[in-house]
């Protein structure tokens, strides 16, 4: 026989060679042709090696691809574990950004109430202070003219008056 048979091939050979096989009369037993049951015994010691060597093979590459398909899909968790971290991290710097500006803002925000509370207070001590100053030169301002004033009627007061001289004649 051939070695190109498979083992399901070989087995139904021997199943064919039972079922050809003469009962002996009387009995349940058969008469069987031994050299063929031997040929196809020998092919099946010699195809099964090769038969369970595809077995592991097929076992093997199995194997090999779930450990490939468990490597990538650790890889793939991986890498969404480490992109979760970067979200929540951007998110974490997000948030701490967000409250930082707030807390400038508001701090900024106190100065200017403060540097336009103080321009305030400076801008009016010195309108104060000017208006007193002012006030001060109103009332020199004012005995000056008064007594400008009074020097001028002082002077009329003392002047002599005087008087249309008639000329002869007239």
């Amino acid at each position: 026989m051939e070695n190109s048979y498979s083992i399901e091939e070989l087995i139904e050979m021997l199943e064919d060679l039972l079922s050809e096989a003469t009962r002996v009369p009387f009995g349940k037993k058969s008469m069987v042709d031994v050299d063929k049951m031997s040929e196809v015994i020998t092919d099946m010691r010699m195809v099964l090696p090769m038969e369970i060597q595809q077995a592991q093979k097929v076992v093997l590459d199995k194997n090999n691809i779930i450990a490939e398909a468990k490597r990538e899909a650790e890889s793939i968790i991986r890498k969404a574990e480490q992109r979760r971290a970067e979200l929540l991290d951007e998110s974490d710097l997000v948030r701490e950004a967000r409250r930082r500006a707030t807390e400038m803002v508001s701090a900024e925000q106190n100065h200017c109430t403060d540097l336009r509370a103080s321009t305030n207070d400076y801008v009016d001590k010195m309108l104060r202070r000017i208006e007193e100053l002012l006030s001060t030169d109103l009332g020199n301002l004012r005995v000056l003219r008064n007594s400008i004033n009074g020097a001028q009627s002082n002077l009329q007061s003392s002047q002599p008056t005087l008087q249309p001289i008639e000329k002869p004649g007239e």
